[in-house]
């Protein structure tokens, strides 16, 4: 909490910041988590994946949610793609796309799934065509899992306890909800009348205002996207983070600013190519090559090191001889001589032996052992674990 308390004083923005804890062993998703703070608020909710870099502006996204009176409005965004893979057609299989239907008049959203939830068919009710005849299906889309809710979103929630997860029951409940549910339950007697193909009694015309309430009620549950063209990405997956940091360096200067040579030490006889970033007090001993990556703050490099395509941390030692390739090394990580990774993760404050070779696993520090020498090996070319999830940060 200190540290973003210090990043919001550099804005000098009057801002009170309240911070309300979870337990991590509650196990509690996104969902779950608004129940928590629903007390807490008197009015639309913004809720912000940690794992989102955007350049988006958000009042943006709050005009496009008053304007259409909406219980949720989703930020989209066309998928990146890095200027040298334009053209290509293919795409890495653990990029899950998402499958976003937009109404093509008003950009509401009609159907929101995941690929890997999606079968070999999708299925649209009929209810939902006669309502809404025309629908555009987007896959090259981003869900950036960043919401603007309404009170009503939170009342709703209320209703289903057992929804706990944000983006694949929370969003699509109020999706459906638009077709065939109205928020407030006191009018849904008289929306079943309206809705129905009884013929009509003295009953049905004595309430037409409640009527003219429904109606209004019905099309106010709606949900819609705000699709900007500003840079935005989620680092949710290991084999993009350090795609995503070198397209942070080319689209946010302002947040990988250019390399500031005054305080590092770097040899003359060392060559860091103009893709590459370096930290501040960063110090390169002879004969180093550094290709495209990004060095953090305080590293010190032996000689004769090669790194290529990685992302090292603050505070990291590389001693002589090292090669590393596609590699994410952890703040306070130590990588002894001679040592040869690629395609690895080193998680924080792990040292990797001497004259060690390692190829596409993820280091982890055993911490029930003292000795630095005791390590697990995982396999990493799945998704963000606990772990790796706090290294991507």
């Amino acid at each position: 909490s200190s540290g973003i308390n210090a990043e919001y004083g550099k804005l000098n923005q009057d801002v009170h910041l309240e911070y309300v804890c979870i337990d991590d062993d509650a196990d509690l998703g996104t969902a779950d988590s608004l129940r928590v703070v629903a007390g807490r608020t008197k009015s639309d909710l913004l809720v912000i994946s940690s794992d989102l870099i955007t350049r988006v502006s958000l009042h943006q996204l709050a005009n496009v949610h008053r304007a259409n009176d909406a219980v949720l409005t989703a930020l989209v965004a066309p998928r990146y793609t890095p200027p040298a893979a334009e053209g290509r057609r293919k795409r890495n299989k653990k990029d899950d796309r998402d499958f976003i239907g937009l109404d093509p008049e008003d950009d509401r959203i009609l159907f929101i799934a995941n690929e890997k939830d999606v079968e070999e068919e999708i299925s649209i009710k009929r209810g939902q065509l006669t309502k809404f005849p025309h629908m555009r299906l987007h896959t090259n889309l981003l869900d950036s899992h960043l919401y603007l809710v309404s009170r009503t979103t939170l009342n709703i929630l209320n209703n289903h306890p057992d929804v706990s997860m944000m983006r694949c029951e929370l969003l699509p409940l109020l999706v459906r909800k638009q077709i065939k549910q109205i928020v407030n339950t006191n009018y849904t007697v008289f929306a079943d009348r309206l809705y129905s193909k009884k013929p009509e009694t003295d009953d049905d015309t004595k309430h037409p205002a409640e009527f003219f309430d429904i109606l209004m009620e019905r099309e106010s549950v709606g949900c819609y996207v705000h699709n900007t063209s500003d840079f935005t990405v989620r680092v949710n997956q290991l084999h993009n983070y350090i795609k995503y940091n070198r397209a942070v360096s080319d689209n946010m200067d302002d947040v990988i600013p250019k390399n500031d040579m005054s305080t590092c030490e770097v040899s003359k006889m060392t060559q860091v190519g103009k893709c590459s970033r370096l930290g501040n007090s960063v110090k390169i001993a002879e004969k180093c090559s550094i290709k495209r990556s990004f060095i953090g703050s305080r590293v010190v490099i032996g000689a004769h090191c090669k790194i290529v395509d990685s992302v090292i941390m603050e505070d990291v030692q590389i001693e002589d001889n090292v090669s590393l390739t596609n590699c994410i090394v952890c703040k306070h990580g130590i990588i002894r001589s001679k040592s040869v990774l690629k395609d690895c993760r080193v998680c924080d404050g792990f040292e990797v032996p001497a004259d060690s070779e390692f190829v596409g696993e993820s280091l982890v520090a055993d911490s029930e052992i003292p000795n630095m020498m005791s390590f697990s090996i995982c396999n990493c070319n799945s998704e963000l674990s606990s772990d790796a999830e706090d290294m991507s940060k």
